[in-house]
């Protein structure tokens, strides 16, 4: 074999090297961020309400995120990293790694698009909004946006903590939920955003959570009036989820259509 012909399988080499160096890298960067589920939404309604992984691995997955806390101990906020409970009593605790988790999405936020100048009269106005926002991308997609600014009032819940035997969270909503109401707010809501095809692992549509700048008001939102500010949007197109790997989980019956139930305690 002469030095030309040795010379041309060396380039030859490096040009398919470098290809696929280049799929590597953007199919790395596509996925770089992705959602990651603890159990399902379906079996946290059935009352699975034992934790599955620790608050310490959770924030592993993740910076921005919601869910709850072993025996539904009150609503999570994740933002920044950190990890707050929404306590029943009304406070707001950062929680220990040692928290457990028996249902929450977390996913590291990579803004893809942002909404300046956003305003909404209340919920149902945001929610209309938000579908328009991602309409631009595609409503097949997974989403979380950060809504950041100001609220006339806001109205938030958190559940008090349950002990066993556990019974179905519209249950645990009509009799342990917790409802503030809150003026002249300024924060943060965290709004994660699942397809319809999705609704039996997740709900499908909007589920928002908020917490106070000063970090002394949050919870699941119920409703508000005349917010005013901006939002980040990360879409998001790679889902992850571990199950609950107790006997009650793998026994549970999934027949149940649970979307009227989930809709109620929305």
């Amino acid at each position: 074999m002469n030095k030309k012909v040795i010379f041309a399988l060396i380039v030859i080499g490096l040009i398919a090297i470098s290809a696929v160096s280049a799929q590597n890298s953007l199919f790395f960067k596509n996925n770089d961020d992705s959602m990651y589920q603890v159990s399902l939404m379906q079996a946290f309604m059935h009352g699975e309400y034992d934790g599955v992984v620790s608050v310490g691995d959770f924030k592993k997955h993740g910076d921005i995120g919601l869910g709850t806390f072993e025996g539904v101990n009150g609503e999570m906020i994740v933002l920044d990293g950190v990890v707050y409970q929404a306590a029943a009593d009304g406070s707001i605790n950062v929680m220990s790694d040692n928290e457990t988790v028996p249902f929450g999405t977390v996913t590291k936020f990579d803004e893809d698009g942002n909404i300046t100048n956003m305003t909404a009269k209340d919920f149902n106005d945001l929610t209309s909004k938000l579908n328009k926002e991602i309409e631009k991308y595609g409503t097949n997609n997974m989403y979380v946006i950060k809504i950041k600014g100001d609220f006339s009032n806001i109205t938030v819940r958190s559940v008090e903590k349950q002990e066993k035997p556990y019974k179905e969270f519209t249950d645990v909503a009509a009799v342990d939920q917790k409802v503030f109401n809150h003026t002249d707010q300024t924060g943060t809501i965290v709004a994660v955003y699942f397809p319809e095809y999705m609704n039996e692992l997740n709900m499908h549509g909007w589920h928002l959570h908020f917490l106070s700048d000063d970090k002394a008001k949050g919870g699941h939102v119920l409703g508000f009036n005349n917010f005013k500010g901006t939002g980040q949007i990360d879409e998001i197109h790679e889902f992850n989820m571990i199950l609950p790997t107790d006997d009650s989980f793998a026994n549970m019956n999934f027949t149940e259509n649970m979307t009227s139930k989930i809709n109620s305690v929305e």
